[in-house]
């Protein structure tokens, strides 16, 4: 019994150092504590992986991920890949303190903890700053803030679709407004 507690702490706390990605969100982000909840998990030592099912949240700061199932991948006590299975899962984070949050879902997410990138497949949609990206499939790069989107001729999205909000089309007519 107390062998189990003892591995079970160490795992946790190996699971807290391995999500707290520097390059992940805001700053204060990094400072706080991983949760992780779910209705049930399964961890191979010798794969590395984390198997964590029913209504799984992680959260950590900004951070909020939630899916049916992740699968957390660790490659030398660092957390490589973190694979979320849902319909939909989701991911979301406030990169920035001044900036606004990132909402992404999709049926499947690849969230790269080494590239901070996440890469949406099957129904994805990324949301920021009241603009919103659909397509069958999305890939982001949270540091460049950069996305490519495509559709998919066998899938439900079969073109991808942009919608970009009325307050990023309008220009500055102030200026125009004020001279004679």
């Amino acid at each position: 019994m107390i062998l189990s507690r003892q591995l079970g702490l160490s795992l946790l706390t190996m699971l807290c150092t391995a999500l707290a990605m520097p390059a992940l969100a805001l700053p204060d982000d990094r400072q706080k504590p991983v949760s992780i909840e779910s209705d049930y998990a399964e961890r191979n030592e010798a794969t590395g992986r984390t198997i964590y099912r029913g209504n799984v949240i992680i959260s950590q700061g900004s951070v909020l991920i939630e899916a049916d199932q992740i699968t957390l991948h660790v490659e030398n006590n660092k957390v490589s890949r973190i694979e979320c299975e849902g319909k939909p899962a989701s991911y979301q984070q406030k990169p920035q303190l001044d900036g606004p949050m990132m909402i992404a879902r999709a049926d499947h997410i690849d969230y790269l903890p080494a590239a901070n990138s996440i890469a949406l497949k099957h129904n994805a949609v990324l949301s920021r700053n009241g603009t919103i990206i659909k397509g069958d499939s999305i890939n982001y790069d949270i540091d460049k803030q950069t996305w490519k989107a495509k559709g998919d001729d066998l899938g439900q999205q079969k073109r991808i679709q942009l919608v970009i909000p009325p307050s990023a089309l309008q220009t500055d007519t102030t200026s125009a407004e004020t001279t004679p």
